[in-house]
Formats: structure tokens, C-alpha cells, sequence
């Protein structure tokens, strides 16, 4: 990926804020699988090894993974969910899903917790791979869903059932 990494996370950052991912702690809530698309999609090349988990409909996780070089080294996990709390637009001054960009920030709901990192870690990631960077250890970029309401649908069901993935 050649470019800004700036440009980058920025356009990815708006992208995961207008998918609109809201968690309102029910099972059909959430709807992760929009922006797991958008993320599988920015990391799709060569390097990196990648899986979808989705243990209720719409609820998705993306595990990508880079080899390490040293299969006894210890991996690292690069987290970061995809899901964001419900919003009343009545106490924005903006769209909360609009994701603008003003004065070189972006306004969004998701944009500083943790839609940000989120972004920032996949562009990281996907540069590393187009470098050809082969970590010592596996190196393990992880959108989760769910974590705004208990993890049930993303991390805790990914602990209990998929642990060696992540």
C-alpha cells in the first residue's frame, strides 16, 4: 500500500463510523459483519492469512494473522472492536454517523473509542505485510465485535470456543 498512512486511516476510519455498527446489548443489534467487510477487504493480499467468525448472525469478528518466523516465539494481538453504544443525535452538534472531517479531526460516534485504533492498527498491519515483514512470532490483527455489551457475540465467545485463533 503505498501512500499516507494518515490518508488511510482516516478514509478507513470513516468507513467503520457510516457503517453505524450500534450495540444496544441485543443479540440482532450490532450488525459487525458491515464493517468486518470493510476491514477484510483493506487487508486482502499477500502476507496475511485470514478468518471470519460469526457465532450469531451479523455478529462478526475478523481474525488475520501474520506467521512468524519463530513457531516457539510468543504472538501478538492487535485488538480492537467494531461495535459503538447507541447515540441520541438530539446532544450532537453533527451526524454521529456522518463521520466529517473538520479541522483535520474526524466527528463520529466510534471515532475516539475505539474506531480510531481500530482503523489505525489495520493500516499498520496491512503495511507491514506489503513490506514483507515476517514478525518473530505470529502477529495477529483482531476486529471484534461485541464488546460494548459483554462480549457474548465477540471476544468472550472467542476465548470459549476459537481460543488458538486469537
Amino acid at each position: 500500500m503505498a501512500g499516507d498512512p494518515t490518508g488511510a486511516t482516516t478514509e478507513l476510519l470513516q468507513a467503520l463510523i457510516r457503517n453505524a455498527c450500534v450495540n444496544d446489548g441485543t443479540a440482532a443489534s450490532g450488525q459487525e459483519v458491515r464493517s468486518v467487510d470493510v476491514l477484510e477487504s483493506f487487508l486482502e493480499g499477500p502476507g496475511l492469512d485470514m478468518e471470519r467468525f460469526e457465532p450469531t448472525p451479523g455478529r462478526v469478528s475478523l481474525v488475520a494473522r501474520m506467521e512468524g518466523s519463530d513457531p516457539e516465539a510468543p504472538s501478538l494481538c492487535l485488538m480492537g472492536h467494531t461495535d459503538v453504544v447507541p447515540v441520541n443525535p438530539d446532544g450532537w452538534s453533527r451526524d454521529p454517523f456522518g463521520a466529517e472531517l473538520v479541522d483535520g479531526e474526524v466527528w463520529g460516534r466510534g471515532a475516539v473509542d475505539m474506531l480510531n485504533l481500530t482503523a489505525s492498527q489495520a493500516v499498520a498491519f496491512r503495511r507491514l505485510a506489503d513490506t514483507g515483514f515476517r514478525p518473530r512470532g505470529d502477529l495477529i490483527f483482531f476486529a471484534v465485535a461485541d464488546e460494548e455489551h459483554g462480549s457474548a457475540h465477540g471476544a468472550r465467545w472467542m476465548a470459549e470456543h476459537e481460543l488458538d485463533s486469537i
